[in-house]
């Protein structure tokens, strides 16, 4: 992984690459990134960058800051959001797969148990889509789509 993603910043594919592990293992990943690579620069999130004073000026550095690659766990990268209008893509294309499963275990006189499980999958996906089309934005934090410069 290390290896592809840096020869894809040489290549030009790719600005910076993020590394999203397990949280126990951030440090350990980073000391073996740097072996391959000693002259590499990285950024290693801690459990402090994350805490909320400091995460709006963190995840800012990751957007801005001229790094090979970002390093961080996986319950840090929870806390940075995506933007609204992929949420609502994803869970419209969630609703729109639920609905052809329903038709096509209906045109396969499927099971009624399961119809009624697709349907309220689908009702939930609703509510969720709903909430999100109605909440107002609280926090002003870059979204992950921003985070690539």
């Amino acid at each position: 992984m290390v290896a592809s993603a840096m020869e894809s910043k040489r290549l030009g594919l790719c600005n910076k690459s993020i590394f999203v592990v397990p949280n126990h293992i951030v440090e350990q990943f980073s000391n073996e990134f740097l072996q391959l690579y000693p002259s590499a620069n990285i950024l290693v999130t801690t459990k402090k960058d994350f805490s909320k004073n400091n995460r709006k000026k963190f995840v800012s550095k990751i957007a801005t800051g001229d790094f090979d690659a970002i390093l961080i766990g996986h319950s840090q990268f929870e806390k940075i959001p995506m933007s609204v209008e992929r949420q609502r893509y994803f869970l419209e294309s969630q609703i729109e797969e639920i609905i052809e499963g329903i038709e096509e275990t209906k045109a396969m006189e499927g099971e009624k148990f399961t119809i009624r499980e697709l349907e309220r999958t689908k009702k939930a996906l609703e509510a969720k889509l709903e909430k999100l089309n109605n909440a107002d934005k609280k926090d002003d934090v870059i979204t992950f789509e921003q985070l690539r410069s």
